[in-house]
């Protein structure tokens, strides 16, 4: 009996071997890879390697999971959790700035609602003052 026979699932034989884990570590090195890449004259290598150093793994483990993610069984659990909590990092950062928006939205709604009751105001005030005037020529 041949090796391949005995072996479950041989990614020669078209199976997948990939964890979820795996899947997971990919997406979150391509979302740090996409935050890095600078544009026209950058390369996706040059970005993955900033976001495997920003995340604290060796561009050499950002490679091999580059590259086989397909193929792997599992990933490293440093390799994971470096990449999960950068990943969270950047969400983090997205989210505090969303936020920071709606809270100035509503500062401006505020204020707008403010200016227009005044404005209201103002306009009823002035009206009353043009009636009282007239009534007195």
């Amino acid at each position: 009996m041949s090796d391949t026979k005995r072996v479950k699932s041989d990614p020669k034989r078209g199976e997948s071997v990939m964890s979820i884990a795996v899947g997971e570590a990919f997406e979150y090195l391509n979302a740090g890879t996409k935050k890095h890449y600078r544009g026209a004259g950058d390369t996706p290598t040059a970005a993955r390697e900033r976001a495997a150093r920003e995340a604290g793994i060796s561009p050499a483990q950002a490679e091999r999971l580059w590259k086989r993610w397909r193929t792997m069984a599992s990933v490293d659990g440093d390799v994971y959790r470096a990449l999960r909590n950068r990943y969270e990092s950047l969400c983090m950062r997205v989210e505090n700035a969303a936020e920071a928006l709606e809270q100035e939205r509503r500062e401006i709604e505020e204020n707008n609602e403010t200016t227009g009751s005044h404005r209201q105001m103002a306009e009823g005030l002035a009206r009353s003052a043009k009636s009282a005037e007239r009534e007195m020529r």
